[in-house]
């Protein structure tokens, strides 16, 4: 009997195929399971955050989340799924309002080669930011300054109504559609916090913030948008409808003024309907107008401009790690954290609960801690051979930055009978 039911078991390499597979399955089910366990966790503590209330004319917390390219990469995929997967839960568990920033600039060589990732496009977004919001601060007092902010505004709508048309003439979209998919909220009306994903994300954030607290106020009128081919067709076809003119070709006259002589000794001259000279000759090059710059510094120089300088209130910044592994040397460590991603949870998660309360505000210790933060993501492969930013701030604006300790875990816990038996 036992012969013939050794016959009907598996043999040995049989036994250990099996074994693996189905250990590996368990093992990754296991980890499955536990990640989203770990996963529910925070994401109830955030809870507590969405069901405390607020005033009638409250304005609930919005937070700008930037996302740059991490190091090594040439897209912000992989970053835009670790937000996906680790930040965004928590946040829509806390019922956390977002804004959310995806910066890819990328540059090919001119003779079609290698493919680089341009920096500095967060720390513009995030100056421009500021900037905008100190100008604004100025033209209280000043009306002149008011005036330029409604011809700014006037252009800055004259652009989008031309960006408007160019793509309704180049897509054929109905005005309705592209007025809908052209649609934006109403602006914030107070101050978010920034929320940056990642050591590269979080070096241009701070050195926007110093840039747009401390830099120049100026600001150049944008020239207005050109209109396409058609659009601008259009236009040349009505202004000839409006004025009609003549033209008239004579033999060449040395004493008569205001002639132009051709290659064959005449002269042409168009003349409009009322008698007077248009144009004469060959067309001339029409200049182009020189832009025009509103000097918001000159009014910095009173009382009242160094304190909108100093004391306009700064978003506060809170940092949420990316370790980016990348690379055939990290494939062990890649495996591992496939197979392991409740550390991934605890770490990434409990950041992003830490945003969720604003109770774990708090003040930069100094200038030092902020730019020491997240220096280990500079350890990975992904930074090697990179070009490194580094943090560039004012002790003054340090000392008036404020930060979410992102870091420690000071949220408010859950009552010990919810709490999970991982976090005891």
């Amino acid at each position: 009997m036992l012969a013939s039911l050794r016959k009907k078991l598996p043999g040995r390499n049989a036994s250990i195929f099996w074994g693996t597979v189905f250990g590996t399955v368990g093992f990754y089910q296991y980890n499955k399971r536990e990640s989203k366990k770990r996963l529910d966790y925070y994401c109830k503590r955030a809870e507590a955050a969405a069901n405390e209330s607020i005033g009638a004319l409250d304005t609930p917390r919005k937070v700008h989340v930037y996302i740059a390219v991490p190091m090594g990469e040439l897209g912000t995929r992989k970053a835009r799924l670790h937000w996906e997967q680790y930040v965004l839960p928590v946040f829509v568990a806390g019922a956390l309002d977002y804004e959310l920033t995806l910066v890819n600039d990328t540059e090919t060589d001119s003779d079609g080669g290698n493919e680089r990732v341009l920096r500095g496009k967060v720390h513009t977004l995030v100056a421009e930011e500021i900037k905008e919001r100190r100008r604004k601060e100025m033209e209280k007092d000043n009306e002149e300054l008011r005036l330029w902010r409604a011809a700014i505004d006037e252009r800055k709508k004259e652009n989008e109504e031309r960006v408007r048309r160019n793509r309704l003439g180049a897509s054929g979209e109905s005005r309705q559609e592209l007025d809908l998919s052209n649609w934006k909220p109403e602006p914030y009306p107070g101050t978010m916090d920034i929320v940056a994903i990642g050591r590269e994300t979080w070096v241009e954030v701070i050195n926007g913030i110093n840039d747009g607290a401390v830099g120049s106020l100026n600001y150049t009128i944008p020239p207005l948008v050109p209109l396409d081919s058609e659009e601008q067709e259009k236009r040349n076809n009505a202004a000839e409808r409006k004025i009609s003119t003549d033209t008239v070709v004579e033999s060449a006259s040395p004493d008569s003024p205001h002639d132009e002589r051709g290659a064959d000794g005449t002269k042409v001259q168009v003349i409009d309907t009322a008698g007077s000279i248009v144009a004469a000759g060959p067309e001339m090059a029409v200049p182009q107008p020189l832009p025009i710059t509103v000097d918001y510094d000159r009014y910095r120089g009173n009382g009242a401009g160094n304190k909108t300088a100093i004391s306009a209130k700064l978003p506060a910044v809170a940092y949420i790690s990316h370790m980016n592994i990348t690379g055939w040397s990290n494939m062990p460590l890649r495996i591992w954290n496939f197979f392991h991603n409740q550390q991934n949870v605890d770490q990434y998660s409990q950041q992003a609960l830490q945003v969720v309360f604003e109770s774990t505000k708090r003040a930069a210790h100094r200038a030092e801690e902020l730019e020491d933060m997240g220096k280990a993501e500079e350890t990975t492969v992904g930074w090697e051979g990179q070009e490194r930013i580094d943090v560039v701030i004012s002790p003054t604006v340090a000392g008036s930055l404020h930060i979410y300790d992102t870091q420690n875990d000071t949220a408010p816990h859950l009552p010990d009978e919810e709490r999970s038996p991982e976090q005891n």
